[in-house]
């Protein structure tokens, strides 16, 4: 199942976010970009500028990971072994690469605009009457 599709949306994107995990990428997009979000379509909507930085947004996310991981394997104990920067950025590139793999692209934000603007195509019945 994809867990990310991705639609353009004016001059960026949105993402849309599904899964269990959809609500704490909403709040670190937000957190780490400023990117607007919102939830009436999917898990979240994120709205991004460009691929390039849903990307990044990605490689952080399993950055952080790596991070939580590295110290849940130890229980949290100090350990003279300072956690490798590169080992971990590694790591979060090639999860990065495998989850792009699974991205889904289609255009659902032009689809929801245009069903939008059927509803307001024709004319008023006062001005049909009027002439």
């Amino acid at each position: 199942m994809n867990k990310y599709i991705v639609s353009n949306n004016g001059l960026g994107i949105a993402v849309g976010v599904i899964g269990s995990t959809a609500a704490e990428d909403a709040v670190l997009a937000e957190n780490i970009y400023g990117c607007n979000i919102s939830d009436h379509l999917f898990g979240s909507l994120i709205y991004m500028a460009s691929v390039k930085q849903f990307k990044k947004f990605l490689i952080l996310k399993e950055y952080f990971k790596q991070w939580d991981n590295h110290w849940a394997a130890n229980n949290g104990r100090e350990i003279p072994i300072a956690p490798n920067v590169y080992k971990f950025t590694k790591a979060a590139i090639n999860n990065v690469k495998d989850i792009m793999s699974s991205v889904r692209y289609e255009n659902f934000m032009s689809q929801i605009s245009a069903r939008n603007n059927e509803y307001q195509i024709g004319a008023y019945q006062d001005e049909i009457n009027e002439e």
